[in-house]
């Protein structure tokens, strides 16, 4: 279900269950998860997207969830299945961009959230709607939809379950762009892969004592040597 290419230095990792909207069970989660870990660390961006028209993902497979209800030793693995997915992608060293295209929901937005840069295209949709099937969200995930969409935007989509258009995303902060994914991840990918990975860390934690060195050290990176014969 889960493809994988090196687009020159863009690392594309495409969701593929045609017939079953990217529908997502714990086997799936578990490919995703040795995918994003194998990423060559030589990409200079990861392009998460969907490869089946109209759809990034419904999320869990339904059909496999429905076993959780009589069979609670199934409940744990199928949980972590889900966060080695989500944690693995957002263990990246170097960005990544999510292109949602169609629907996003349940488990979807969590991978989703998992990237830097979230792009979608104007047709995109998403809902959380786990308190339609009396269940909850993994504590992990609604961590960091609050922290994207603020407590008031997050209690409305997780409490309402509604599905929201593109446009009402951008506006809340869900999504940064709407707009192409892939270009986006060329724009990124044009640049130093060795500085977006030290740009990265100093984004995820500023306040880590190794930034001050780093930032000093990148002055002799080729690539800026080569740039600074321009101003001699």
């Amino acid at each position: 279900m889960i493809g994988f290419e090196m687009d020159g230095a863009i690392a594309r990792i495409t969701l593929a269950r045609d017939g079953r909207r990217n529908a997502m069970g714990a086997a799936h989660f578990h490919e995703l998860a040795d995918i994003a870990a194998a990423v060559p660390r030589e990409a200079a961006v990861v392009l998460l997207q969907s490869g089946v028209p109209g759809i990034f993902s419904a999320g869990a497979d339904l059909s496999e969830a429905a076993r959780l209800a009589d069979a609670p030793e199934l409940r744990a693995p199928f949980r972590l299945a889900i966060r080695a997915a989500v944690e693995s992608l957002a263990a990246l060293p170097m960005p990544l961009v999510a292109a949602i295209d169609g629907g996003c929901h349940g488990a979807a937005v969590a991978l989703m959230l998992a990237a830097d840069v979230r792009v979608a295209s104007s047709d995109a949709s998403f809902a959380i709607p786990p308190a339609r099937l009396g269940i909850g969200y993994p504590a992990e995930d609604l961590a960091r939809l609050l922290a994207v969409v603020g407590p008031g935007q997050a209690a409305r989509l997780l409490f309402t379950a509604a599905t929201i258009d593109a446009h009402e995303a951008l506006r809340i902060g869900l999504v940064d762009v709407i707009g192409d994914g892939a270009a986006i991840a060329a724009q990124i990918a044009a640049n130093d892969a060795g500085a977006l990975v030290m740009l990265k860390a100093m984004l995820r934690d500023p306040a880590a004592p190794d930034h001050a060195a780093a930032f000093e050290d990148s002055f002799a990176n080729p690539r800026f040597r080569a740039a600074a014969q321009r101003y001699r």
